[in-house]
């Protein structure tokens, strides 16, 4: 699953999405400002936007998506005690604080802001994060592509199988 915190900016940025074969979630940012062309756009390649704030589980971890233009809302929501995790956006830094629930920002995808481009992955069975920055990868599909080969590679050392969860995780 990929979940987007926001500024989307353009509905055209849908096409770098587009085809990816996974379940990709994306709410508003203060920046996106044409939202029925966003909407129009992400769901016509398999994209759901989830409106300005999202909740989301994943392998029975509660996630709250939001862009986090209000920091009283992410750190109401992180105390809250409704959520293992809080994705959040809106300062183009990447940052993860560890409160009632873990509060991850990966950053900015596009890198035009601070000038890298980045994006966390959450193993939801221990609520371990990785920022990863994508210096020489020029897509998410090839992170992943690259990460899979990674994890059939370990397979074959421990010559152990593992369940199709454990293979999401990864």
């Amino acid at each position: 699953m990929v979940l987007h915190a926001g500024d989307i900016i353009s509905p055209g940025m849908c096409y770098a999405f587009e085809g990816r074969g996974m379940d990709i979630r994306l709410v508003f940012g203060n920046n996106d400002g044409d939202r029925l062309g966003l909407m129009r756009d992400f769901q016509a390649v398999g994209c759901r936007i989830l409106g300005d704030f999202g909740e989301v589980e994943a392998d029975g971890r509660r996630i709250a998506l939001l862009h986090g233009t209000d920091e009283a809302v992410v750190r109401s929501l992180a105390a809250s005690g409704e959520y293992d995790v809080v994705v959040r956006g809106h300062t183009h830094l990447r940052s993860i604080v560890k409160a009632k629930a873990l509060v991850i920002n990966p950053g900015e995808l596009w890198g035009p802001f601070s000038g890298t481009r980045s994006v966390a992955l959450l193993d939801t069975d221990r609520l371990a994060v990785e920022v990863v920055e994508l210096k020489g990868t020029a897509s998410i599909k090839e992170l992943l592509s690259a990460r899979a080969k990674a994890f059939d590679a370990d397979l074959s050392k421990e010559n152990g199988s593992h369940s199709d969860q454990d293979l999401r995780r990864r």
